[in-house]
């Protein structure tokens, strides 16, 4: 029973997850803060270029996408894992 109550707590957290990924977008502002931050930890000058697209910086936007797709995968894999030993264990 905990198995199976696992396996659909990390399957709506990886709808969550997915839904969030297809939402994401990282502002032009916010990413040249971030550039700034990792410039000024690393000593170099920051690279101040891009491409904006409906709002978004596409490089930041779809590094966050991307990260946010894993998690999703990821929560879609241990329910998936969890159910099916649930099942197993169910049926020894």
């Amino acid at each position: 029973m905990l198995l199976t109550i696992f396996s659909v707590v990390c399957g709506l957290a990886s709808a969550v997850a997915w839904f969030y990924a297809s939402r994401v977008k990282v502002t032009r502002e916010q990413a040249l803060e971030q550039r700034r931050k990792a410039a000024a930890k690393s000593g170099n000058e920051p690279y101040l270029g891009g491409i904006t697209f409906d709002g978004a910086e596409m490089r930041e936007t779809l590094a966050a996408q991307s990260k946010w797709n894993s998690v999703g995968a990821m929560l879609a894999a241990i329910a998936v894992a969890s159910q099916s030993l649930a099942q197993v264990l169910a049926h020894v």
